[in-house]
């Protein structure tokens, strides 16, 4: 039996309706939130695992990793510093080391992780500082690049911009998903002010303070505050963020705001993503070596 035929204007009018239904490009787009969302939930269990048993970061660096990685110096003329965030350890930090220390960039990467996680962002920026003065004893370079993710960046940014990294030759900042306006991810924090005296009597939660998380909330005096200074104009700022960030609300938050500030958007979801994306390791190359730097594959 043939099937009677359709007519031609029904038939563009299903296909209209398809386009405005599902456009081929959101549908793609879509798709590749999607996949980014699986790749951060996988990124988010390993960075837990690496950071709670420490076995891969012993096997990679020993016991003392500072003076591992300092035994891998040649004599590169920059240095390029990289301060992890929230209970982040040298470990997860392992891929960028290996995607942005490479020979042909002439750069040495470190990650400075020694400040307890939560403390105020200001004392953890005197520290920063200090470690790299004391770092810079030791070896000569030319230049100091400074890359942050997360609250690492918040670091960074005190550091710089409260005067506390003078006579340091820092040239260059980085910063990936770091919430330069605030997150109410922050929130999260509220719970230790009232637990902080209990948690001292127990050996590592005393080192949750819970005020670097108070610091982050939209519209506190420390954001207020940092965001009122200037960028130093001999410093080249850069930003990376994402179009949904589980750690930063709203995600716009990761935007450095101030016009003479680089703010690189990446069609992705996630917060631990930066640590292992490859767009964010090419942006990251351009930013601080330059926009003919070579990037490769170790």
């Amino acid at each position: 039996m043939k099937l009677p035929e359709i007519p031609q204007s029904l038939r563009r009018r299903w296909q209209r309706f398809n386009r405005k239904l599902l456009p081929p490009q959101e549908f793609q787009d879509s798709l590749a939130l999607l996949l980014s969302a699986l790749e951060e939930a996988f990124f988010v269990g390993k960075n837990f695992l690496d950071g709670g048993i420490h076995v891969s970061q012993q096997m990679l660096y020993g016991q003392d990793y500072r003076r591992e990685r300092l035994a891998r110096y040649q004599g590169q003329s920059r240095l390029l510093v990289m301060v992890p965030g929230y209970m982040e350890t040298p470990r997860q930090f392992y891929r960028l080391e290996r995607l942005l220390g490479l020979d042909i960039f002439d750069a040495f990467t470190w990650v400075f992780s020694d400040f307890p996680y939560s403390q105020d962002l200001t004392l953890s920026a005197e520290q920063l500082c200090d470690h790299l003065r004391d770092l810079l004893g030791e070896i000569r370079p030319r230049e100091v690049y400074l890359l942050g993710h997360s609250q690492g960046g918040m670091i960074i940014r005190a550091a710089v911009q409260h005067g506390l990294a003078g006579g340091l030759p820092v040239k260059k900042c980085l910063f990936l998903s770091s919430p330069h306006q605030g997150t109410w991810a922050g929130l999260a924090a509220l719970p230790h002010r009232g637990v902080r005296q209990a948690a001292a009597l127990l050996p590592y939660i005393r080192k949750v303070q819970g005020e670097s998380g108070m610091q982050l909330i939209p519209g506190s005096r420390f954001l207020r505050e940092l965001n009122a200074r200037p960028l130093d104009p001999g410093i080249e700022w850069t930003s990376v963020y994402y179009s949904l960030d589980p750690m930063i609300w709203p995600p716009n938050n990761a935007i450095l705001p101030y016009p003479e500030a680089r703010n690189h958007y990446i069609h992705k979801i996630g917060h631990a993503q930066p640590l292992y994306c490859s767009r964010a390791a090419q942006v990251a190359v351009r930013a601080l070596y330059g926009e003919s730097a070579a990037w490769k594959r170790p």
